[in-house]
């Protein structure tokens, strides 16, 4: 048997940079290839033959070659501590990996009694909270968690909440077999080295989280409390099942029963039963506590494997041009380099207190401020938590006191390749040292156990991070872990089509695995298209009353009542003006995605709203119809807070977005809640998660509030217009959501709709789409100056174009953020530009 193991690092404070080094291990092969030579030796020119006058070896040759054996058996021992191991470690668990596994291959059958249905992803259920309910109550509140029926409602929210797993991407039991990979995403295998303490720690607490699908992760670690009613009233009264009263329990078995060395799987299986239903264990995280119980004692590290996203090359997204596939890339073409230089920057607060971030630019030329340095204040880092902002190389950035701008605790001048940058008044410590300071910052009351085990996790995400890096060439902007994205596998036609149908309401769920993936469209090669199909045609015509909707309007007989009513105001062709399809019994209506940009995924739909469905929205704008009030837009940074209050302003203040917007819900008017319908088919995601969503269930113990209740996936819409000379400089979309929420609620798609295009004007609210000479709109289009193309060098540029949509993913396949996602709008030359945005998120909105 064979197995390859990357050796990207042992140790998290050693960092191996610019490559990645691998080792193959045959079963019973302890040799070493390695060394490092560390002897001395004299350099100077007459020392530096290896030959005297009569050919035979000098005595320096000898001690030098003495030397080299010494530093290679010292190696050896070393290599023998650190992988030989890590080689030991990997024997015992494959050896009771196979019997583990094939008792997990049994689930269903007779053989259930002892490993009765651990899985892989958890079996969909809403796990209830505990507040409240005594201890010996709460596993069996579980366990008839597990099995009551639903009865078709909807229980704690939506089901792609319900079935969302944060750890579902990440494995930590072997894997015997080579490593699969997948052509169709370019998603693959990545093994990553973790420290041992705090990992498992915070591994196994996230473990706990996804089985009990509580909101947050502080609910499942240990407090320190003296007594089981001060736990209950501090963790919300999780008690025992907290991850330090797990972890002190496999502590205490391998200390009584195997003298302190590891457990089997079946041990540590059987403790994890003692405090949860076995359809709650995940076997990834029995394999992690297999791995910990192994690993301790000797100190070494932890192990797991992930999918990441690796960019294909630049030549295979021009499959005419250079006549490549996606799997035989032509190295012999380059991407042109850009003019654009900006980057997300991301600052991580690992201090106990609240720290203000400011933007430092150079010195004033003029004013009353005249020779002084120009300082924006970015926003507020609360403790153990992250914020962003755009920036350029050379931008320089300082942290102060919340009490005392004037004095900075550090400053950064960063760069795209170091781009994540921490505040941390521990890190020149020792770990030892760090500890001890921790403790006494605990015991005086200054560090809460919330605040330690999220410092924790920095840790966690910081050490992946670097395996993230050297593994794909890219910075981890994300917290680790993340779940990958789910993506359609239409195999493309001899055109460069694919043919893809996309039905409504809830049988879009089956194709987006048990319902918590979100579907990413391929973007293999420009030019690529995608059909979709949707039922939620276009006005062609105004209904006679347009009425806000309510809940009762969503109801399944209500609802198709109304659509079936709207049909004849609807046709499948946007500029249709009669009303002579009002028998038409049509299904669906075709819709024609196009790429436009493989890195970032960008694609449009040029025929997306109808001239009834554009007015209409401007009409919305403008006040002609509904109550939607128009403001001047703002920019906030992710994470930002200043006196419990969102912070809007960011450096740059109005020139980073000088227009004016308003927001219109999907329970604005049919027309409006249609868009949204067919905006859930462009995504090919269900549009009943972009409804509110009611608990719809009955209470175990007549508790209404005993399950959470999420709400939609999808931001109101957003209509905003510019006017001459306004404009959005370079930003990204995305958000940097709290280290300690479990759903890690992320802007995963936008979607833009342009209501006036080139050309275009508004004229007392009405906009006309023939010629104006010099009242037409110029300008305004959308950039993406980070795009990788062959040819140019700013990205590329989107003409506004009335009625078209504009689709672009935020994050990459792997749930990481899409750095090249940034995107500008482009200054209004003359004319007014009308655009709509519309977020979705995954899983639930922030």
């Amino acid at each position: 048997m064979s197995m390859e193991f990357n050796t990207m690092r042992e140790d998290e404070d050693h960092l191996p940079i610019g490559g990645e080094a691998t080792f193959s291990y045959e079963e019973g092969d302890d040799d070493d290839d390695d060394s490092d030579d560390d002897c001395d030796y004299d350099s100077s020119e007459e020392n530096n033959h290896i030959q005297n006058n009569n050919g035979a070896p000098t005595s320096e040759l000898k001690q030098h070659f003495v030397a080299i054996v010494i530093s290679i058996i010292a190696a050896i021992i070393a290599h023998s501590y650190t992988h030989g191991g890590y080689n030991v470690w990997k024997e015992e668990l494959i050896k009771d990996w196979s019997a583990f596994k094939l008792k997990f291959s049994t689930v269903g059958t007779s053989n259930n009694e002892v490993y009765p249905t651990p899985i892989d992803n958890y079996a969909p259920f809403a796990a209830p909270s505990m507040d409240g309910i005594p201890t010996s109550k709460r596993k069996d509140i579980l366990d008839r968690a597990m099995n009551r029926e639903t009865d078709g409602h909807s229980v704690g929210g939506h089901e792609k909440a319900r079935n969302y797993r944060r750890t579902r991407s990440l494995s930590f039991c072997p894997q015997v077999n080579a490593p699969s990979s997948s052509t169709n995403n370019n998603l693959v295998e990545m093994e990553f080295i973790l420290p041992i303490d705090p990992s498992v720690r915070i591994l196994h607490s996230y473990y706990l989280a996804d089985a009990l699908r509580v909101d947050s992760n502080s609910m499942v670690y240990d407090y320190d409390a003296s007594s089981t009613e001060q736990l209950d009233k501090d963790v919300g009264s999780l008690g025992r099942y907290t991850s330090d009263t797990i972890l002190n329990e496999i502590d205490t078995a391998m200390a009584t029963n195997n003298n302190g060395e590891g457990l089997t799987i079946d041990q540590v299986q059987s403790i994890l039963q003692s405090h949860l239903p076995a359809s709650m264990i995940n076997r990834q995280h029995i394999c992690l506590l297999h791995q910990y119980t192994l690993n301790k004692a000797a100190g070494r590290s932890i192990r797991g494997t992930t999918r990441v996203y690796n960019r294909p090359h630049v030549s295979t997204f021009y499959r005419d041009k250079w006549n490549t596939q996606q799997s035989e890339p032509n190295y012999k073409i380059s991407s042109a380099s850009l003019s654009f230089t900006g980057y997300a920057a991301k600052f991580i607060n690992l201090s106990v207190n609240d720290i203000h971030l400011y933007w430092e630019g150079g010195r004033i030329q003029s004013g009353p401020r005249e020779g002084k340095i120009h300082t924006e204040f970015v926003g507020v880092i609360k403790s153990m938590e992250s914020v962003g902002t755009a920036s350029f190389p050379g931008h320089a950035f300082y942290v102060t006191p919340t009490y005392d701008k004037e004095t900075a605790l550090q400053r950064w001048t960063i760069t795209e390749d170091d781009s994540i940058l921490y505040y941390d008044p521990f890190g020149n410590m020792s770990i030892e040292g760090q500890k001890e300071e921790l403790q006494k910052l605990s015991r005086q009351g200054k560090l809460s156990d919330k605040q330690l085990h999220n410092r924790d996790a920095w840790m966690l995400d910081r050490s992946f991070g670097r395996d993230y890096l050297i593994k794909t060439g890219q910075v981890w902007l994300a917290n680790f872990p993340q779940p990958y994205l789910a993506h359609d596998d239409d195999v493309s036609n001899v055109d460069g089509t694919t043919s893809s149908q996309v039905s409504h309401a809830s049988d879009n769920l089956a194709t987006i695995d048990v319902g918590y993936e979100m579907h990413m469209w391929q973007s293999s090669f420009i030019g690529q298209t995608h059909m979709v199909e949707t039922s939620s045609f276009y006005y062609t015509a105004l209904p006679n009353r347009l009425e806000r909707l309510t809940k009762n309007d969503y109801l399944p007989k209500v609802e198709e009542k109304r659509m079936l009513e709207m049909r004849k105001f609807q046709s499948s062709d946007p500029k249709e003006k009669s009303n002579s399809n009002e028998n038409d019994t049509t299904p669906t209506m075709p819709l024609t995605l196009k790429v436009l940009s493989c890195a970032p995924r960008v694609l449009e739909t040029k025929r997306f709203l109808s001239p009834v469905e554009v007015q209409h929205l401007i009409d919305l704008a403008t006040g002609v119809k509904g109550d939607v009030v128009m403001k001047p837009s703002t920019v906030s940074a992710s994470n930002v807070k200043v006196n419990n209050k969102k912070e809007k302003k960011v450096r740059g203040g109005s020139n980073a977005r000088s227009s004016t917007g308003g927001w219109i819900h999907r329970e604005q008017d049919v027309i409006v809640d249609t868009i949204f319908r067919r905006i859930a088919d462009l995504l090919n995601v269900d549009e009943q998660l972009m409804r509110d969503q009611d608990r719809g269930h009955d209470s175990l113990e007549n508790d209404e509030e005993l399950f959470p209740t999420h709400d939609r996936i999808v931001e109101a819409m957003q209509l905003v217009r510019y006017g001459p000379g306004e404009e959005y400089s370079a930003h990204h979309d995305f958000t940097y959501p709290s280290i300690e929420d479990r759903y890690q609620p992320k802007r995963y798609a936008t979607v833009l709709l342009y209501l006036t295009g080139e050309s275009d004007v508004v004229e007392n609210g009405v906009r006309h789409s023939t010629k104006f000479g010099d009242k037409g709109l110029e300008g305004g289009g959308t950039t993406f100056p980070r795009a990788v193309t062959t040819d140019f060098h700013d990205g590329i540029k989107i003409k506004p174009q009335s009625g078209k949509a504009v689709v672009f993913y935020n994050v990459l396949p792997d749930g990481n953020f899409d750095q090249l996602s940034q995107h500008a709008g482009e200054k209004v030359e003359q004319g007014v530009k009308y655009v709509a945005n519309v977020w979705v998120w995954d899983p639930v909105v922030s």
